[in-house]
């Protein structure tokens, strides 16, 4: 674990001073931490919500695929049910 020291003033002061207030966060350093990781998936430096979601969508969808690839089950009409 890396541990740095931060100095801050003006709007972000008040922003993190805010969000403790509201709740939001339970802490400083979780504001940051939160903070970097959002601008990490906004740069695509690491996966975004959405790609972690479609990629747990589709392992659970892979062997449904492929029992419907090799013949071992098929669909059925929405009319037909």
């Amino acid at each position: 674990m890396k541990s740095t020291m931060l100095q801050y003033e003006g709007n972000v002061e008040k922003a993190v001073d805010r969000l403790l207030q509201l709740g939001v966060f339970k802490s400083k350093a979780d504001i940051f931490r939160i903070g970097a990781m959002e601008l990490a998936a906004k740069y695509g430096v690491v996966k975004s919500k959405e790609e972690i979601i479609e990629e747990m969508m589709y392992k659970d969808a892979e062997p449904a695929l492929h029992k419907l690839k090799t013949g071992k089950a098929r669909l059925h009409k929405i009319e037909d049910i």
